[in-house]
C-alpha cells in the first residue's frame, strides 16, 4: 500500500501545484503552518529533524523560526524531492541536509540529537517510527507531528461516488488521524497538546480544473486496489457533473497537530 502512494509523491512539481491549489481554495485564510506552529517557541530548535519531509513545505516555515545556525535535515524515501527541500531551506536562510531513504524502526542518529522532529502529514506512513523519535530527542525536545481528519477522506470518497470503507487512503490515515492521535502519542511523551486547523476546499463552477487536478492527484490513494485507475475519466466526470449541477463542491479540508513533549526515557 505504502509503495503505491509513494510514487504520487516523486513528482514534487505536481506536488506544488496540488499544495497551490489547496491554498487558493481554502476557507481557512491563515496558512496552515503558521496555524499549526503559533505560539510554539523554536529559539532553542539549534538541530531539526522533518520525518518524511517531501519537497519542504513544512521545513521552509520551521526554517523561518529556528536559529540562524540551526541545521535542518529532511529525510524522504523520493529522491526527487532532494533538489526542491534543499532549495526551499536554502531561501530561508538556513542550512539543510536532504537524507534519501525509507523511514523505518530505525534511525540513523545516536541518542538525544535532535531538539525538534517534525512528522507533517507522514506518520501514518511509519507510526512504528516513535521509540525511535523518543529516542533521537534530546530530553527538553519537541515532537510535532501533522495529520489529517478522516472525514476530509470521506468527503473525497463520497464526491466520486466510493464506499468510504473500500478506500486505501481511509485505511492509511486510520494508522495516525486526528482522531487517534492523541492516544498514539500520550504513552511516548509527557504532554500531548492538540492543536485543530479547521478549514473546507470550496471549488466554485469556473475552477472546474483546478478540481479535477485535485482530484487526479488524490484517486490513487482512494482506490481500494488499483481498481480506479481503470476508470479514472467516469470518475473524474462524476465529479465534474456535481459540480456543474451543484455551481460548488465544498470538501472538508480539516487538520490536525500534536505539540508532544518531553520524551519519555524507555
Amino acid at each position: 500500500m505504502v509503495d503505491v502512494f509513494l510514487s504520487s509523491f516523486d513528482r514534487p512539481s505536481e506536488h506544488e501545484a496540488i499544495s497551490d491549489i489547496i491554498r487558493r481554495r481554502s476557507t481557512n485564510a491563515t496558512d496552515v503552518r503558521e496555524a499549526l506552529l503559533h505560539r510554539l517557541d523554536l529559539s532553542g530548535a539549534r538541530a531539526v529533524l522533518d520525518l518524511g519531509c517531501g519537497f519542504g513545505f513544512f521545513t521552509e516555515a520551521l526554517a523561518q523560526r529556528v536559529p540562524p545556525e540551526a541545521g535542518l535535515v529532511g529525510v524522504d524515501a523520493c529522491a526527487a524531492n532532494a533538489e526542491a527541500y534543499l532549495a526551499r531551506v536554502a531561501g530561508a536562510g538556513r542550512t539543510g541536509q536532504f537524507v534519501c531513504r525509507r523511514i523505518a524502526a530505525r534511525l540513523d542518529w545516536p541518542d538525544h540529537s535532535f531538539d525538534l522532529v517534525v512528522a507533517s502529514y507522514a506518520l501514518y506512513f511509519f507510526p512504528g517510527v516513535l521509540p525511535e523519535v523518543v529516542r533521537v530527542l534530546a530530553p527538553g525536545g519537541v515532537f510535532l507531528a501533522v495529520t489529517h481528519t478522516e472525514q476530509s477522506c470521506r468527503d473525497l470518497t463520497r464526491l466520486i461516488g466510493l464506499p468510504d470503507s473500500d478506500t486505501r487512503l481511509l485505511a492509511l490515515i486510520r494508522r495516525f488521524s486526528a482522531e487517534n492521535g492523541a492516544d498514539m502519542l500520550r504513552p511516548w511523551f509527557a504532554e500531548v497538546e492538540r492543536v485543530d486547523y479547521r478549514n473546507s476546499l470550496v471549488f466554485e463552477a469556473a475552477q472546474e480544473d483546478e478540481l479535477l487536478a485535485y482530484l487526479r492527484f488524490k484517486l490513487v490513494f482512494l482506490a481500494p486496489d488499483g481498481s480506479l485507475s481503470n476508470d479514472l475519466s467516469a470518475a473524474l466526470a462524476r465529479a465534474a457533473r456535481t459540480l456543474r449541477t451543484q455551481g460548488r463542491v465544498i470538501l472538508e479540508k480539516s487538520d490536525a497537530a500534536f505539540r508532544c513533549r518531553p520524551p519519555l526515557c524507555r
